[in-house]
């Protein structure tokens, strides 16, 4: 779920990848007057911890700490969570179950979107 700060509701376009939904989709947009392509952040590697994810002067994103030129959009990744599956079965003919991890699913997850700077037509 994404919750906008910006006056008009949306200065990019958000969404979460149909076929993944552990990849956040951030679409084109005009930053200072640069284009911003689109792009593609898969967030699995950022389960459990919080990210932010920043706009630099040059129109790359960073989701590092340190100084940044804007903050565009953040929110809490979820932790990690494992299911159980069947793995076959051992010599009794008992079931044998394993741990599996569940992918994340940005769908439960809210990210907010900050508002681009206000800029004079």
């Amino acid at each position: 779920m994404f919750k906008y700060l910006d006056k008009d509701g949306r200065n990019a376009e958000f969404a979460i990848d149909s076929e993944n939904p552990a990849v956040l989709k951030i679409g084109a947009y005009e930053f200072e007057g640069m284009k911003i392509p689109a792009r593609d952040i898969d967030m699995t590697p950022y389960q459990g911890k919080m990210v932010r994810i920043y706009i630099e002067k040059d129109g790359s994103y960073s989701m590092d700490y340190g100084t940044h030129e804007w903050l565009l959009v953040m929110g809490i990744v979820p932790e990690v969570t494992y299911k159980n599956v069947a793995d076959g079965t051992d010599e009794n003919g008992q079931t044998r179950m394993k741990q599996e991890e569940v992918p994340i699913d940005l769908h439960d997850t809210e990210l907010t979107v900050f508002a681009l700077p206000e800029t004079e037509d």
